[in-house]
């Protein structure tokens, strides 16, 4: 009875310890952030208007991230969860081939196609149109069910997406989209190639998309993008130029112009100080819909400053905005202040 006691313990320690040889590698992480918001706002010169409530707030999430060997491929999973919300933020799921790249399928972790260049200005923290109701102007692959292909090919890196639905929220396992038929919706494809390695301290590159609008919209066209972007670091200073256009959209509206530029200054390892500045400039061709005015623009300054301490940052940001797509007299600044802590 002995014998088949210790038999039995073997066998079951055995086969655990085979599971557990062929098992995936899962690891967690996440964030922690407090923050300070204040907001100054005016749609004209005679009607401001204050953020109102209270100006703290906290957040934080969880992230799980595994991944396993499946024929010589690697087989990876990402989940984010909103520690508030208890809910999905984002999620992924790839298969990397090694040489021949990666594919990704994305439900909102974002940086597809030419979506992956659209922010590349150097910046301590963020960008300058963050948290501005002005945004930044372009339209590029979204971030929800979107295919992506990326790859590395002579040191030139390739970023290839087909969003599947712009516009659609997250879509359960075999559940079908509620937007599927509505008119505004449709496809989008783009891609941006990049080059860190031609040129010591050089990091360039250029993207492109188009969205395919479904047949049956009156009011929007399809829309094409193109973008590129230029940083150049020497010692502890980088500086970058982000330039794009836009056509397309709604209908009687030749949406847009964007340029913007930034400079970091790294003092040291832990402290980055920033100024960026980005401009939208704004066309209408026709009609009379007051989406967009003829020859509007929108600038925005941002100021930045970064400092680490191992896991915890903390991190102050102000922009101010001048103009808008409908009016030369909106205006809105922007501070944030952020404790964050990393594990």
């Amino acid at each position: 009875m002995n014998n088949l006691k210790k038999i039995g313990v073997s066998a079951l320690a055995g086969s655990l310890v085979a599971v557990a040889a062929n098992a995936g590698e899962l690891s967690v992480s996440g964030s922690a952030n407090l923050t300070y918001t204040n907001e100054d706002l005016s749609n004209s010169a005679s009607t401001p208007s204050n953020s109102t409530g209270n100006p703290f707030g906290s957040a934080s999430d969880v992230s799980f991230s595994g991944s396993g060997d499946v024929n010589g491929m690697t087989v990876s999973f990402f989940a984010a969860i909103d520690a508030g919300g208890g809910a999905y933020a984002s999620n992924s799921f790839s298969v990397d081939m090694g040489d021949m790249g990666k594919i990704r399928f994305d439900q909102g972790v974002g940086g597809n196609g030419a979506a992956a260049i659209d922010d590349k200005s150097p910046t301590a923290w963020e960008e300058s149109w963050d948290g501005i109701a002005a945004g930044d102007g372009l339209s590029t692959t979204g971030s929800q069910n979107v295919f992506t292909y990326t790859a590395t090919f002579a040191g030139f890196g390739v970023n290839a997406a087909w969003d599947t639905e712009i516009d659609d929220a997250r879509t359960a396992d075999g559940v079908t989209s509620s937007n599927a038929t509505t008119n505004v919706d449709g496809s989008n494809t783009s891609f941006a190639i990049t080059n860190a390695t031609l040129v010591d301290g050089l990091d360039f590159g250029v993207g492109m998309g188009e969205t395919d609008i479904k047949d049956g919209s009156s009011t929007t066209n399809d829309i094409e993008t193109i973008i590129g972007y230029a940083n150049y670091t020497v010692g502890p200073v980088t500086l970058g130029y982000t330039q794009g256009e836009q056509s397309g959209g709604t209908v009687g509206h030749d949406m847009h112009a964007m340029e913007a530029y930034g400079i970091v200054f790294n003092v040291n390892e832990n402290l980055s100080v920033s100024f960026n500045n980005h401009e939208v400039k704004y066309k209408k061709t026709s009609g009379t819909g007051t989406t967009v005015n003829k020859d509007m623009s929108s600038d925005k300054d941002g100021i930045a400053i970064a400092y680490s301490m191992g896991g915890a940052s903390v991190k102050i940001q102000t922009n101010e905005a001048s103009g808008n797509s409908t009016s030369s007299t909106y205006s809105e600044d922007r501070t944030e202040v952020n404790l964050s802590l990393a594990f």
